[in-house]
């Protein structure tokens, strides 16, 4: 529960600050007067000094339509934003950086509520251990079992030879790996031919990574001894560490774009008259997409749809929508756009594994 009272509060959090950061535009409506804050006279909605609103209500209900408002208010520029992300994202980002933004919601504040509403989602989301979604009859299921038993026997001939050959490390790190397959095979052998279990595959995961950093087969080595000691106490409670880690999954989450932007600008470093703006500004309408592509993804996993028709054309969305935003934000060909593509996918996965590992240290950190 506590997680869900965590990411209501960062959902919130993150509505307001992109109303802060998107207000709509001043209210028609003059106001006569002095402002409260700076004593200059007023001539509208808000004061031409300080900035600060004409009106300044104290009502419980105005907190209220506050909060909410700041939530979920955008001024309808969504109805007119979402859209054009989804299926024109080039024209999106070249719109706004050329200077026509009054219709579409600023990136930062798109930014910020998306990747935010993504963590909120899956805070509320348990997803079925069937890995492979599908009920197996007797036949299948045992042949899975025969299976898991091949692999199992494999790990133990590699495990007599480490032991012929005196290697005590190599014998302790397959005799981990076998106590992780050997509960995990049975566990989704069990699953696919519909037996119950008392305990998921995640928590049989954990519950041995525990157990196996008590019994020292874990080596962890980050070449800082102080690093690595709060790395091996970190992992005698893997669950606290998973929390930590999810807790600094979202608050982290706005480094992706400075760790993006060193890739966009290789990418476009001999074109005249695109700066890091521009990148700035591609970086995070891309990011919005890609999340919402993965609450996407999440709801239709805890919903257990498995179907091709359906993952074929989300698993391609990324490349595709990367593509067509390439095209229409800087006015490439298709030969430009496409080598650009296959660069920048490959740049996303090195990003994402510095940013996991970026995450990884900052929860052992603390």
């Amino acid at each position: 529960m506590t997680d869900q009272i965590e990411a209501a509060g960062a959902l919130a959090t993150a509505g307001l600050a992109a109303h802060a950061l998107d207000r709509p535009h001043p209210e028609n409506t003059a106001h006569s007067g002095a402002c409260a804050n700076c004593g200059m006279p007023l001539a509208g909605a808000f004061c031409s000094q300080c900035g600060q609103r004409a009106h300044l209500h104290r009502t419980v209900g105005e907190v209220v339509h506050e909060f909410l408002h700041g939530i979920t208010h955008f001024d309808g520029k969504a109805w007119t934003t979402l859209p054009m992300l989804a299926f024109r994202p080039g024209t999106l980002t070249r719109s706004y950086i050329q200077g026509r933004r009054a219709r579409y919601i600023a990136p930062v504040p798109l930014f910020l509520l998306v990747v935010f509403l993504m963590f909120f989602s899956l805070s509320f989301l348990s997803f079925n251990d069937n890995l492979a979604q599908i009920q197996l009859n007797d036949q299948q299921a045992a042949r899975g079992s025969q299976e898991v038993g091949q692999a199992l026997a494999e790990i133990d001939r590699d495990i007599a030879a480490a032991r012929a050959a005196g290697n005590r490390a190599e014998v302790q790190r397959l005799q981990t790996g076998r106590r992780v397959i050997g509960a995990i095979g049975a566990q989704a052998v069990d699953a696919a031919a519909g037996r119950p279990s008392q305990t998921s595959i995640a928590d049989k995961l954990i519950d041995e990574v525990a157990a196996a950093n008590a019994r020292g087969d874990v080596k962890i080595n980050f070449g800082l001894p102080w690093l690595d000691a709060k790395a091996k106490k970190a992992l005698s409670n893997p669950r606290l560490m998973l929390y930590k880690l999810q807790s600094k999954a979202y608050k982290l989450s706005f480094l992706l774009v400075p760790l993006s932007l060193p890739w966009l600008w290789l990418a476009f470093v001999w074109r005249r008259g695109t700066g890091l703006y521009d990148h700035a500004i591609f970086t995070l309408y891309s990011i919005s997409f890609m999340s919402l592509l993965f609450i996407m993804g999440s709801l239709l996993l805890a919903a257990n749809v498995v179907s091709e028709i359906v993952w074929t054309p989300l698993l391609l969305a990324p490349g595709v929508h990367m593509f067509v935003q390439l095209r229409g934000a800087y006015g490439l060909s298709w030969f430009s756009a496409g080598w650009r593509t296959l660069y920048l996918s490959l740049a996303a996965v090195m990003t994402m594994s510095v940013y996991l590992v970026i995450l990884i240290i900052a929860g052992v950190l603390d």
